[in-house]
């Protein structure tokens, strides 16, 4: 049952993903029927939503979540937990501080991810 639930899936993102492709293949170059944010929007939808406040550092940048979408952290943050995240991803609770790699995370609760999205031993921050 389970091999035929997935099966089904897989047919109907197939199926999904080339009525699409006919669609912008036999347009043949009309751009007044769809616009670029209507094209936009319907990506995001199939995207699951980001959590507000979730933070990451990328290109030496930290990045926040706010409204489903990337932007600058421009200020200072504390999480829940009390932990502080810096503008230069340094992240800090007490006397304890570590900085951000390119790729890890923070929520607004404090919890640490690596690139990988696997969670970071901070036992002893508490």
């Amino acid at each position: 049952m389970k091999k035929l639930l997935l099966l089904l899936t897989i047919a109907c993102v197939a199926f999904a993903c080339n009525s699409d492709s006919s669609k912008s293949s036999t347009s043949s170059g009309d751009t007044s029927t769809a616009s670029p944010a209507a094209t936009d929007t319907s990506a995001m939808a199939s995207k699951p939503a980001m959590k507000d406040g979730l933070m990451t550092m990328k290109d030496g940048k930290m990045m926040i979540v706010k409204n489903n979408a990337w932007t600058s952290l421009d200020s200072a943050m504390t999480c829940t937990n009390g932990r502080k995240v810096d503008v230069n991803g340094e992240v800090s609770k007490g006397s304890k501080k570590r900085k951000l790699e390119e790729g890890m995370m923070i929520d607004k609760d404090g919890q640490i991810t690596d690139k990988d999205g696997k969670p970071v031993d901070t036992s002893g921050w508490d």
